[in-house]
C-alpha cells in the first residue's frame, strides 16, 4: 500500500485485491456516517528500518477482549457489611449478611 501526504490530507492508495478490501474495512470503523467519525492516533513509535510496521489506535473503539479470559465477571456489593465480590454472568445472585447482594454493573 502507497502512502501519498499532501499537506494535512493523508492518502491511502492500495495495491493489491487485499489491500482494497482492508481499507475498505478501515473506512468503515473511522468514517460511519450514522455516528461520530473516529480518529486516528499515533500509538508507540516508529523507526525506519526498525520497527515492522506503524501502530494506531482508532478513538472510541474498545480493544479486542482477550480469548483466554473466560466468562464475563459482575461485580456484586452487600448493602449491610458493604463488601464487594465478583461472580460469573450467568451465576444466581449471591447471598450475604442474610440478604441478596445488589449487581452493580
Amino acid at each position: 500500500m502507497k502512502i501519498k501526504i499532501d499537506g494535512a490530507i493523508v492518502h491511502f492508495i492500495p495495491e493489491t485485491q487485499e489491500e482494497i478490501k482492508d481499507l475498505d474495512h478501515l473506512w468503515k470503523v473511522i468514517g460511519m456516517c450514522e455516528t461520530e467519525n473516529r480518529k486516528l492516533l499515533p500509538l508507540g513509535h516508529f523507526v525506519p528500518g526498525v520497527s515492522e510496521s506503524a501502530q494506531f489506535y482508532v478513538e472510541g473503539l474498545k480493544a479486542k477482549s482477550n480469548p483466554y479470559t473466560g466468562t464475563r465477571k459482575v461485580r456484586y456489593v452487600c448493602m449491610v457489611c458493604n463488601r464487594m465480590e465478583e461472580y460469573p454472568e450467568n451465576s444466581p445472585n449471591p447471598v450475604c449478611c442474610g440478604k441478596p447482594m445488589y449487581r452493580m454493573d
